[in-house]
């Protein structure tokens, strides 16, 4: 145990990404899994979009300025977003954001915050599309070193 943390207190991470999947894993925990003395640690992981590596290959670098300022602008807008989410349903913790392979960052993120337990959507991907594109879900259920809650909303499929 970590010192002067009790036994009763939890830091959880919830991977939000913006989509349906993800704001259901966060009314799940919130409903089925929240305890009063839980940190929340929001993770979101940013990668960089088509338009990004488009612009790049045309050497415009006014394109490709304006594309990463305006992906910064959402990126900003979406963590106040989930700060005030966390502040306005009374959940203590922080919101982290980074650059990255989701899944590869949700368990670096969740390491540093010495997480004792992880909350993820998903997308509910079929076997054989899951095999070729990979999945978040699957990454961090295989890599984590703590528990992982796998949200599946039974419509979402």
């Amino acid at each position: 145990m970590e010192p002067g943390k009790s036994r009763s207190e939890r830091t959880v991470v919830i991977a939000m990404d913006g989509s349906a999947h993800s704001e259901y894993a966060f009314q799940w925990y919130e409903k089925e899994f929240r305890r009063p003395e839980d940190y929340v640690v929001v993770v979101h992981c940013s990668e960089r979009h088509q338009a990004f590596h488009g612009a790049m290959g045309t050497a415009d670098i006014q394109s490709v300025c304006n594309i990463l300022s305006e992906e910064e602008e959402t990126e900003n807008r979406f963590k106040t977003d989930l700060e005030k989410k966390l502040k306005t349903r009374g959940i203590n913790g922080s919101v982290k954001t980074h650059y990255g392979k989701p899944g590869e960052t949700i368990i670096q993120l969740a390491n540093e915050a010495n997480a004792s337990h992880i909350i993820i959507g998903s997308r509910g991907l079929g076997k054989l599309r899951r095999t070729l594109m990979g999945s978040v879900s699957d990454y961090v259920v295989h890599h984590s070193e703590v528990p992982v809650t796998v949200c599946r909303h039974k419509h979402f499929t």
